[in-house]
């Protein structure tokens, strides 16, 4: 289940919020034996990428169960920075945690019908501590205090679910809603420039920003992409 994106935050009693992570989404499936696979949203295997997630996930000896969460790599201060989850697998110098956050299936029932609240209240049951692991916590109502929260520990934004909300699996949808916190601007590749040096096949993208609504009226050069492309 995905969000939907909104742009201001909100307060409501009919709503929970929690601070929106910069990290990977994975699925946690756990089988009868307790062996876990763990899955991007794009259906990849994330065990080789981060070994150690799937030992924590383990040794919390659940059986035929699936757990929906986001695996971040903390900084020094505790705060989720993508750059060094990608640094991870060559230099693995922060420490990687399983944010949980949903339980779709709890020892072999489908729970996805029941509320979000109720999910999370058996997701806080069936989790124990384990290094590595971790139950994302969540408040309810003050959207608002949460989300300038957020902005000011430098986190992506927050993520509001409506207290009734039933899961939807592979859907997005407007009882789960978006707020980023980060300024963001939209741009279009309008090409490359020829790659001189080092750079044996091309040296820049050439991206084209908007402005009063015409996407002609300028040109970046970003060498930083190229390079990473």
């Amino acid at each position: 289940m995905q969000a939907s994106s909104v742009k201001k935050p909100f307060d409501s009693p009919d709503w929970i919020f929690e601070t929106k992570l910069d990290g990977y989404r994975a699925i946690a499936v756990i089988d009868a034996t307790g062996k876990a696979r763990i899955w991007s949203r794009n259906h990849l295997r994330l065990e080789p990428k981060f070994p150690t997630v799937a030992d924590a996930v383990n040794r919390l000896n659940l059986r035929s169960t699936i757990l929906d969460g986001e695996i971040v790599a903390l900084d020094k201060d505790g705060i989720p920075r993508f750059q060094l989850l990608q640094q991870w697998q060559k230099r693995p110098t922060a420490p990687v945690v399983f944010f949980l956050f949903d339980v779709l299936w709890c020892d072999g029932r489908d729970v996805t019908g029941k509320t979000v609240v109720q999910r999370r209240e058996r997701l806080q049951e069936i989790i124990t501590a384990e290094n590595g692991i971790q139950v994302g916590g969540y408040v309810e109502n003050r959207g608002k205090a949460l989300f300038r929260l957020a902005k000011e520990k430098g986190l992506e934004g927050i993520i509001a679910k409506r207290k009734t909300s039933i899961y939807r699996p592979g859907k997005r949808s407007p009882d789960w809603l978006k707020i980023k916190s980060r300024p963001q601007q939209e741009f279009i590749v309008c090409g490359f420039t020829e790659g001189k040096g080092s750079r044996k096949h091309f040296g820049a993208l050439l991206l084209g920003a908007c402005q009063t609504g015409s996407y002609a009226a300028s040109v970046i050069r970003v060498p930083g992409l190229a390079k990473r492309a």
